[in-house]
């Protein structure tokens, strides 16, 4: 007589692959190329307030699941050999090599209630420092132009007057044949034939009300943005996507896109401060190829 199985006792029939750890695996592997997949349909990028290095690459690509396809420097001034400022020499051949474009912040962000001649006087010297780090021949290639993020924080807000001195400064420093800035460089030279396209773009709180007046009043009057990188933050946890709707403030100019969202503020690794950033899917085709790729 054959014996009984017993009760709870599980068939063999019962036993597959899916409740095995082989079964496991699979899944964690299905889960793990859908999870690649979602975030391969996103942009994404960094910037921080350091030279740029691999360890930072690597910590950066593990927490966003990808390599970030652009990363955001300082530029104020030529000459300036602050570690929170680009530094071409350092830095071009890692961008390059690991095929990063470079998003330019213009960083005077203690001045940006000015006057209209302190914006100006801002926006050359800013045109100065980044056609000193990738050089007016490689950036004239750029026919699309090349997007330049003026640094606004919540204190001080942004006047109407230095963003229009600015915008104007940055432009003409790239059409410019001479630029001199005293101590801080001796002299740029550009060949006069030589013109680089600078495009104004705004960084900005998403809900800094101040600051989205003052640039809706200076677009009125004639200046020009060409697009706006907003702080989004609502915690410190990754993925930082997918994109929504509230990143879009109903203060902010309607004529000025928002490209990207800065959605992780500081976030600390072994020590390095990192920023983590959001292209918006309906503008990052636009805004990719107006960052700079340094030249080999």
């Amino acid at each position: 007589m054959k014996d009984k199985p017993k009760k709870g006792r599980k068939s063999d029939k019962s036993i597959t692959p899916q409740n095995t750890l082989e079964g496991h695996a699979r899944k964690n592997k299905r889960a793990e190329s859908a999870r690649i997949d979602v975030a391969s349909s996103y942009v994404v990028g960094i910037d921080q307030a350091d030279i740029a290095s691999l360890s930072c690459l690597r910590h950066a690509s593990r927490l966003l699941g990808q390599h970030p396809a652009f990363w955001g420097r300082y530029f104020k001034g030529p000459g300036n050999t602050s570690r929170i400022q680009y530094q071409a020499r350092a830095e071009n051949s890692f961008f390059y090599s690991n095929y990063i474009r470079v998003l330019p912040i213009a960083r005077q962000t203690n001045e940006v209630s000015g006057t209209e001649r302190e914006g100006f006087m801002a926006g050359q010297r800013n045109a100065a420092a980044i056609l000193a780090a990738f050089g007016a021949m490689h950036l004239s290639n750029m026919s699309d132009g090349i997007c330049v993020f003026l640094d606004v924080e919540n204190d001080p807000t942004l006047s109407k007057e230095y963003y229009t001195g600015w915008a104007a400064g940055l432009v003409l420093g790239g059409q410019s044949s001479m630029i001199d800035f005293g101590d801080e460089i001796r002299l740029l030279r550009i060949d006069p034939n030589t013109h680089v396209r600078f495009l104004p773009c705004v960084y900005a709180h998403h809900n800094a009300r101040a600051t989205w007046r003052a640039l809706g009043k200076a677009i009125d009057d004639g200046a020009e943005c060409y697009g706006s990188w907003v702080v989004y933050m609502d915690a410190d946890r990754f993925p930082i996507w997918p994109w929504r709707a509230e990143f879009t403030s109903p203060e902010m100019p309607p004529t000025v896109p928002v490209v990207a969202c800065q959605r992780i503020l500081d976030h600390v690794e072994d020590g390095q401060s990192i920023d983590f950033n959001l292209a918006n899917p309906s503008h990052h085709s636009w805004l990719l190829p107006r960052l700079v790729l340094p030249a080999p």
